[in-house]
């Protein structure tokens, strides 16, 4: 049978276990990370809105951005026993919400742009991603077979 959703809210970060299910729903330009261990049935998922921590700031949530969550992320699986070696990563998120006047990079794009380039100095493989576009998604992460079900209004419902 399986366990009601342990909901990941904006900024945070939840481990999940055999039999669980992870789930952010409502995602728009923040940026879902799924880090599990490919050996065992565990996980992570950070729910980042914004892709970098400002310098000099103490702040109640470092898990809001991309930068600061996926360190506490890593360390987190660490903690748990997994080695770097074993994780792996899927992302989700990082739409285009709404037109921004200058046309610069989106928050989502730089969200993107930050969960790889985090992700890939660690080391750790992205082996599936659902980003970008102009439209919201809800995830949810199975932990026992690292699947993940994305589901939009506008675009149907993917696995990965």
């Amino acid at each position: 049978m399986v366990e009601k959703p342990i909901k990941v809210d904006m900024g945070e970060l939840k481990i999940g276990r055999d039999g669980e299910i992870l789930a952010a729903y409502g995602v728009g330009s923040c940026i879902i990370v799924a880090c599990y261990d490919k050996n065992r049935k565990l996980a992570a998922m950070l729910h980042g809105i914004l892709p970098v921590k400002p310098s000099g700031r103490r702040l109640y949530s470092e898990n809001k951005y991309l930068d600061t969550g996926i360190d506490n992320m890593v360390k987190a699986l660490l903690k748990e026993g997994v080695s770097l070696r074993d994780m792996e990563a899927k992302i989700f998120g990082g739409a285009k919400m709404f037109d921004t006047a200058g046309g610069g990079e989106t928050i989502g794009e730089r969200n993107i742009k930050m969960a790889r380039d985090s992700l890939s100095a660690k080391g750790i493989p992205l082996v599936a991603e659902d980003t970008g576009c102009n439209y919201g998604r809800s995830v949810e992460f199975f932990v026992e077979n690292r699947r993940a079900v994305v589901k939009s209004f506008s675009a149907g419902t993917r696995e990965l």
